[in-house]
């Protein structure tokens, strides 16, 4: 019998968060409410409007559980980010990981870290390594570093939150937070040596569920003990669908960040130097990954821009020469210092900013994926499944099957499918291929421009 509850799953994206219902026997949306995501200046640092969330996770249960009844609710969120707390709450503002940790401070993280052969974790800007985070807080706030009582990573937080439940959780560890160690599935020695392991909660599964307290219901209107899962790594979220699809294949989870990750393939081609790192998937595998900050960089191309474009648009960036070049968000992606600026001259109209940032999506998935691997077919979740020419540009660039994710909850299905049944994944036909002459030969001469005055980071 199909599952007939109501699925309820708190999404925190980097960019904006949501509360989206979903119907349990198909993962169809029933309803969703978004806020865009807070980030508060200071002091003592930038820092997550926690409050701000709490009170819209709180009136948007209410608002569910009136109009329709909540039967489970699930939870998943964005990377790096945690907070130290005592028995009651945060003792320190929750760090935007997008903060730029004091150079001497970031200097003294770096001779503590393991290697990258044993976490693969690569050495991230501002606070993009959780370890870094940790160690920025105890070296400038030693008397709230010693009245933490535990440090919860971002979506063990939201579930303690509901619940009283602490706990961690090895999707979340696991993403180049420099704290674990993917082939052994354990704390990397940083836990112990440096960190206490006291200030980790219980290990989980992301879809363990404890039940909402007191406290909880009367926040939220909810249901005391209907069932709160520990949560997961937001692009962990977006691979469960595909995890047992069968053979070797990569997922583009597309959001602020794009994050291109390839199913059954290995650790041996990461390359620590071009952001590239290993996930840790809700079974606890590694999953060899590439990554680039692809919504971000659209936004910022696009300017708001939103006109369609067709093939001879595309045509027109390769004509006129003004498709962008890496380097406007420095230290990540498989460019890390990229040049910036364009190829050629930069665009005049919308058309042509919408068309360059679209063949500039299309090129750095490509090279993500000549990095990572593709396997057999590649399946294209989140925004960039609505850009079907950004899709048929990367088909015609890595002559491999390309598909669209037909979800439209993106990470919501999958942190779903953790409390749920798994239907079966089907995947339409593989898209056509643009065809555009000199596309080939465009992508070289883009990534030579691309590399030549990038030093890449050891």
């Amino acid at each position: 019998m199909a599952d007939q509850r109501h699925i309820a799953i708190f999404d925190a994206g980097k960019t904006s968060c949501k509360l989206v219902l979903l119907n349990g026997g198909d993962y169809a949306e029933i309803d969703v409410l978004r806020q865009e995501f807070l980030v508060l200046q200071g002091p003592p640092y930038p820092h997550l409007d926690i409050e701000a969330m709490w009170s819209f996770l709180c009136d948007s249960i209410a608002t569910f559980e009136t109009k329709y009844g909540i039967d489970v609710l699930a939870i998943t969120t964005h990377a790096c980010t945690a907070g130290l707390v005592d028995a009651e709450d945060l003792v320190l503002p929750m760090l935007d990981y997008e903060y730029e940790i004091p150079p001497e401070i970031a200097a003294e993280y770096d001779d503590l870290r393991p290697t990258f052969e044993k976490t693969f974790s690569p050495r991230m800007p501002g606070g993009l390594n959780l370890g870094a985070q940790l160690h920025f807080l105890r070296a400038t706030f030693p008397q709230e570093y010693a009245n933490a009582a535990l440090y919860l990573t971002f979506p063990q937080y939201w579930s303690w939150r509901l619940t009283g439940v602490a706990r961690s959780e090895r999707t979340f560890l696991g993403a180049h937070s420099d704290l674990w160690l993917p082939k052994q599935g354990t704390y990397s020695s940083l836990v112990g040596a440096e960190f206490p392991k006291k200030l980790f909660a219980p290990m989980s599964l992301a879809g363990d569920t404890a039940p909402a307290n007191e406290i909880a219901a009367k926040a939220t209107g909810i249901k005391a003990g209907t069932p709160v899962t520990s949560g997961i790594h937001d692009s962990n979220a977006s691979l469960l669908p595909w995890l047992d699809a069968g053979g070797a294949m990569s997922v583009i989870s597309s959001g602020t960040w794009a994050i291109l990750m390839s199913v059954g393939g290995t650790l041996d081609r990461l390359d620590s130097a071009r952001d590239m790192l290993a996930n840790v998937d809700a079974h606890g595998r590694p999953v060899p990954t590439a990554r680039f900050m692809g919504g971000r960089e659209y936004q910022m191309l696009t300017e708001g821009a939103v006109e369609e474009i067709s093939v001879s648009d595309i045509e027109a960036v390769i004509a006129n020469d003004t498709c962008p070049l890496p380097g406007r968000i420095s230290g990540v992606g498989p460019f890390p210092l990229g040049p910036g600026g364009w190829t050629g001259s930069s665009p005049e109209t919308d058309q042509a900013k919408i068309a360059g940032a679209t063949l500039y999506l299309a090129l750095m998935s490509d090279t993500c994926l000549s990095l990572v691997g593709t396997g057999n077919r590649v399946v294209i979740e989140g925004p960039f499944a609505k850009n079907t020419t950004y899709a048929q540009l990367l088909t015609a660039l890595i002559e491999c099957p390309v598909h669209l994710s037909t979800d439209t909850t993106g990470t919501a299905t999958g942190a779903a499918m953790l409390v749920g049944y798994a239907p079966p994944r089907v995947l339409g036909p593989p898209l056509k291929p643009m065809e555009i002459e000199g596309l080939s030969a465009f992508r070289d001469r883009w990534r030579k421009l691309s590399a030549a005055k990038s030093t890449l980071r050891k």
